[in-house]
């Protein structure tokens, strides 16, 4: 299996990406690299080279000057060199060799020198030769006794509790930890957070009908009485490669009310997210997705005394709770499982675990760091 791509593979994998798209071009590269890349990373570079040879022709090709691996150091002449030294030359050599050793910050503990006694390192060192009998003691830090504590709260939480969380997990236990010095002793813990990808959404919006927006961006109401509600597209394998989450969730406690998924983004996926409900007279505040503004939901809203609200056009911010939400959900939890190869009913279990900690385990700042379920129960 060659190493790397001749220049010719290469003309000939971009010229079937340019024919035939990414798709092909991956697959005649794969054809003459049998080995398993990072797909998304080797689109990019299949990309990337499209875009040199336009730019640039065959110049795109040629290797400049120190790239590639560089050639093995052949050290089998040293022996001969010393012999041809003369002492007055050996001993210039070994002057400034001790000099540079003395003028590092960091000193080198010369072990690899075997010949070498402790006192006769620490001479050339310039350190007393005590200094090379002491052993290194490793530092003992104030906080270091919590250390499996936190990595028991980090793990149960799916490695989604930042510092901030854990704080105010430890608070509640009576171990008062200032949040920046427990996020310094997390990074030499090497206790790291899942961290979020940007992704672009998908959607059908409804811009013939107009409703008007109740909600004005009020996000923390007095009343518990707006219910904000969206529709977010999840990879899966299934007929349309997606399945579809719609969401309720209360401005006031943060509070997933309902939630349903299913395989197709239709009304009946919102009407039976609004059946979810256990409440009447409230607001029931959307963007314009063609389900929300259908006759069905407008009619179900009004058996139940609710009020249909729905924020600007291109206005995400307006929907800013359920966003909030999906961006918790597919950032913390879901683009780390590879939901793109799982079927309708394993995503579901997943989704309905996340839920339930959403509600009863993840404090929210905006909440005075309580549950949304502690911030339901105080408002009920």
């Amino acid at each position: 299996m060659p190493k790397q791509l001749t220049k010719q593979q290469w003309i000939n994998v971009i010229e079937i990406y340019k024919k035939q798209g990414i798709s092909d071009a991956v697959k005649s590269y794969l054809k003459i690299r049998k080995h398993n890349p990072n797909l998304k990373e080797l689109r990019r570079w299949i990309r990337k080279k499209a875009k040199l040879l336009d730019n640039l022709g065959m110049e795109a090709f040629k290797s400049k000057k120190g790239s590639g691996r560089p050639n093995k150091r052949d050290d089998s002449d040293i022996p001969q060199i010393i012999n041809d030294l003369t002492e007055e030359q050996k001993n210039e050599i070994l002057e400034h060799w001790i000099k540079e050793q003395r003028n590092k910050k960091e000193k080198e503990n010369l072990n690899t020198f075997v010949t070498l006694t402790k006192p006769l390192k620490g001479k050339i060192l310039g350190m007393h030769r005590t200094t090379m009998y002491k052993k290194a003691v490793a530092r003992k830090y104030k906080f270091d006794y919590l250390r499996d504590k936190v990595t028991d709260i980090f793990n149960k939480n799916n490695k989604i509790f930042g510092s901030k969380r854990i704080t105010a997990e430890l608070a509640e236990e009576g171990i008062i930890i200032d949040e920046r010095t427990l996020r310094n002793y997390m990074v030499r813990w090497n206790l790291m957070c899942l961290t979020r990808q940007k992704k672009k959404k998908m959607e059908n919006k409804n811009t013939d009908v107009k409703f008007e927006d109740l909600v004005r961006r009020n996000f923390n109401p007095e009343e518990d009485n707006i219910i904000a509600t969206d529709v977010s597209y999840i990879p899966a394998d299934a007929p349309e490669n997606f399945v579809y989450l719609s969401v309720a969730i209360s401005h006031k406690t943060k509070m997933i009310e309902s939630w349903k998924l299913s395989q197709s983004n239709n009304t009946q996926l919102v009407l039976d997210t609004i059946n979810g409900l256990k409440r009447k007279n409230f607001i029931f505040h959307s963007d314009y997705c063609f389900q929300y503004s259908s006759y069905k939901v407008l009619d179900k809203l009004k058996t139940i005394n609710a009020k249909t609200s729905m924020g600007r056009v291109g206005n995400s911010l307006d929907n800013r709770e359920v966003e909030y939400f999906f961006g918790c959900l597919k950032g913390e939890y879901l683009n780390h499982l590879a939901t793109a190869k799982m079927k309708f009913n394993e995503i579901h279990k997943y989704i309905s675990e996340y839920i339930e900690w959403y509600n009863f385990k993840r404090k929210q700042k905006v909440l005075n760091w309580k549950t949304p379920a502690s911030a339901s129960a105080i408002n009920s």
